[in-house]
């Protein structure tokens, strides 16, 4: 089972990442997993929607609407990577487990 780890703490550092200029989210995916890796994987999804549906209501403009179009797309393609996981009948209960996935099936997040 998942551990205990902080909606919180992890929404936050997801949106400081978000108002940076950072330009590939993907970097913003694996930074939650690798620090926060005894996170559920679903939490994972859940912190990326809080922080683009927060980013979106606090900020207005241009970098702000893209940046949280971004991460809801990441969210996305996470839920992907969790359906394909569980199709191929692997563990898809941690963060850690999406990472085991990356490094043996699908790098992208690796970039």
């Amino acid at each position: 089972m998942p551990g205990c780890v902080s909606d919180e703490e992890m929404i936050e550092a997801a949106v400081r990442v978000l108002l940076t200029d950072e330009q590939d989210l993907r970097a913003l995916v694996r930074l939650l997993v690798t620090r926060w890796p005894d996170a559920a994987a679903l939490q994972v999804i859940h912190v990326l929607a809080m922080a683009a549906g927060s980013v979106e209501h606090m900020l207005a403009g241009a970098a702000a609407t893209r940046s949280a179009q971004d991460c809801w797309r990441m969210a996305g393609l996470l839920g992907v990577d969790l359906c394909m996981m569980q199709r191929m009948g692997l563990p898809t209960g941690t963060a850690a487990d999406l990472m085991a996935y990356w490094r043996t099936h699908d790098r992208f997040f690796l970039g």
